[in-house]
């Protein structure tokens, strides 16, 4: 029983209101029949007052659906009045006049508009069994019957259980629906709750929280397209005393790019430790590419010995380096390679360079590059330069956030891709 009070009281507000504005402008036109029907020439009995005053009525009722909150939110009980008021209406004409034909079709109208209208079960049933059973005595206690009784019966009976089944057919519709939307509901609910999780590792995937090291600052950006994304920066501690540090952009947006960057995360910290940074990329690949066959990864590993401030690197399918200084501002480091975990095999290289005081890496992913304005114009390597001649007095977070927001005003906040950046800043 209350599955089916549940069933019955669940309402599909807008389709009612609709559906209501058509059954008061019906109603409103047939009502009207006797205002304009030559009714004394037929030798029927309709005071025209009556009909007057119900038109008007339902006119103004059918505006203030459009105008009045509270005649829309109890708009069911309304035209549970009017189907009643109708169906006297009908009724007693039909009683007044004999059966005749018009006010049978009125009659008929009414039943079966109301099973198109309502989403309440036992108040159907209630007026159905109600106006049906006085139908059936206004024909067998009428005169002179201008219609069959037989055909004026089966007239009053048939709409009334078309109007039943109808109403059994929408409930059962809207049934499903509330099913549906539930489970739909609880699919989101689901999703939002992986998300969260996925978002929160995510954000161990890209390291914010670098260890303190004289001499030496280092600093990172990350802003995902999706609530998740590919990117990753990490680092690791190697045995020798250098540290070893991991940017990589795995191809693609969502969950899926972010558990691939979650694998090769772990992979980069088993073989950070190798002797060069290419070999590093290859053992990633190796252990990576049987397991991922879908995507691909452009990414770097960089080795830094704090004493030296030798920085070894390798890089694939990255975009370059830009190594900046206060001399000559910023420019491409050499080096270039394929990708990795990709069908093909990657081919590496090892490249160094001896940084002084005041000399900064960047690391960027492709996605602050490709932005585009207006007029579908990239964002490119030129305007980067730009931003970051522009911003040369800054340092740190304070810089990176500078890179990004000249990015984001370029493709006025459209972006198409994770942005992420790493910055070394030697002091």
């Amino acid at each position: 029983m209350k599955k089916e009070s549940k069933q019955d009281d669940f309402k599909l507000d807008d389709e009612v209101l609709k559906i209501s504005r058509i059954c008061l402008a019906v109603f409103s036109g047939f009502i009207g029949f006797g205002i304009f029907a030559p009714v004394d020439e037929l030798g029927l009995y309709d005071p025209k007052w009556i009909r007057v005053a119900h038109a008007s009525i339902t006119i103004s009722f059918f505006i203030a659906t459009y105008f009045i909150k509270w005649v829309r939110k109890n708009i069911q009980a309304i035209m549970f009045v009017f189907f009643y008021t109708m169906s006297a209406h009908s009724l007693i004409l039909l009683y007044w006049n004999s059966l005749y034909i018009g006010y049978l079709v009125g009659m008929i109208l009414v039943l079966t508009c109301i099973g198109v209208s309502f989403v309440d079960r036992r108040s159907l049933v209630s007026y159905l069994g109600t106006v049906t059973s006085a139908g059936i005595l206004v024909g067998i206690y009428s005169k002179e019957h201008q219609v069959d009784l037989p055909l004026y019966l089966s007239a009053i009976i048939t709409p009334a259980l078309v109007s039943y089944l109808t109403l059994n057919i929408r409930l059962s519709s809207v049934e499903k629906l509330r099913i549906s939307e539930s489970q739909l509901k609880k699919f989101q609910d689901r999703m939002l709750s992986e998300l969260e999780l996925a978002n929160e590792t995510q954000s161990n995937l890209v390291t914010t929280d670098w260890p303190k090291i004289k001499a030496v600052k280092i600093h990172s950006f990350f802003r995902s397209f999706d609530q998740v994304g590919g990117d990753a920066i990490s680092y690791l501690e190697r045995e020798d005393g250098k540290m070893a540090i991991f940017f990589a952009d795995v191809s693609g947006h969502g969950i899926a790019s972010a558990m691939v960057s979650a694998m090769a995360v772990l992979a980069f910290k088993i073989h950070g430790n190798k002797s060069l940074p290419s070999e590093c990329l290859k053992a990633i690949h190796d252990d990576l590419q049987s397991l991922v066959p879908n995507n691909h990864i452009s990414a770097c590993v960089l080795f830094f010995d704090f004493e030296s401030k030798q920085l070894q690197y390798s890089i694939a399918g990255h975009p370059p380096i830009i190594h900046i200084t206060n001399e000559t501002g910023p420019k491409f480091l050499e080096g270039l390679g394929t990708l990795i975990v990709s069908f093909l095999k990657p081919q590496l290289k090892n490249y160094e360079i001896t940084l002084t005081k005041g000399d900064r890496i960047l690391l960027y992913s492709d996605g602050i590059l490709e932005v585009f304005d207006e007029s579908g114009e990239m964002y490119g390597e030129e305007h980067l330069f730009s931003a970051i001649k522009n911003h040369s007095d800054k340092k740190g977070d304070e810089f990176l956030t500078a890179i990004y927001e000249d990015s984001m005003s370029y493709s006025a906040k459209q972006i198409s891709d994770d942005m992420s950046m790493l910055l070394l800043e030697i002091q």
